[in-house]
């Protein structure tokens, strides 16, 4: 499968780096995915799930609000206050389901 670049940061550094093959958003208008060679595209992001599928894995982080970028070298790169990686879907639900209450 194609694959991209993802980036993954916060105020307090570099959350994650590597190779994705997609990564599934929860965007400020409904979630979203995305698939390499997907077009350019910034979308703003609201407390939830980031679901990242690797070749032989898959990463399951909650997130806070921030923003997700699609360019056009092969990379997405999310810009987030606050990333936090966890084993399952639903420990990353749970913490953020902590985080859009917060709000």
């Amino acid at each position: 499968m194609a694959a991209f670049h993802l980036h993954i940061t916060t105020p307090e550094g570099n959350n994650w780096d590597g190779d994705a093959v997609s990564v599934k958003a929860n965007g400020a208008e409904g979630s979203f995915g995305v698939m390499a060679n997907h077009a350019p595209m910034i979308a703003a992001l609201k407390p939830g799930v980031l679901v990242v599928r690797g070749e032989d894995e898959t990463r399951f982080y909650a997130a806070g609000e921030g923003v997700l970028e699609v360019r056009t070298d092969k990379w997405v790169v999310v810009l987030t206050d606050y990333a936090e990686p966890f084993q399952t879907l639903e420990e990353a639900k749970v913490k953020a389901k902590e985080l859009q209450h917060r709000q």
